[in-house]
């Protein structure tokens, strides 16, 4: 029910956002991004999908980007954890894509760094 909850809640801000828009990320946190493309569990056991990413499981479970300049990216299940320093400290954000021509688009469309809206919804 709780993850019910959240994907409405996400969708709702999505939706109310709109295309376009640009929104205040003082509330945000910056990170690196990075994108991925291979693999076929994540850590979790979960099979890797589009809506992905790959995160510090501590800061939430659903996270929201943007990009710097504020314009709304997607929202990613945080359902993998990755191995790298970065991802295990919390300053980088790896999002699954569905081949290497969309993860080189997604590191052109961000520059390497976004702003991110976690959302919680574990217990």
């Amino acid at each position: 029910m709780r993850k019910i909850l959240i994907v409405i809640f996400c969708i709702f801000c999505a939706l109310s956002i709109g295309a376009g828009t640009r929104v205040d990320t003082s509330n945000m946190q910056l990170m690196h991004t990075t994108a991925y493309y291979q693999g076929h569990h994540t850590a979790n056991g979960s099979k890797v999908h589009i809506g992905g990413c790959a995160c510090n499981p501590h800061l939430g479970d659903v996270a929201i980007i943007y990009t710097i300049d504020g314009q709304y990216l997607g929202m990613y299940e945080c359902n993998d954890t990755g191995g790298t320093q970065g991802l295990q400290n919390g300053t980088v954000i790896d999002v699954y894509r569905k081949n290497l021509t969309q993860c080189e688009t997604w590191m052109k469309i961000t520059g390497g760094k976004v702003y991110v809206l976690w959302v919680k919804g574990k217990g």
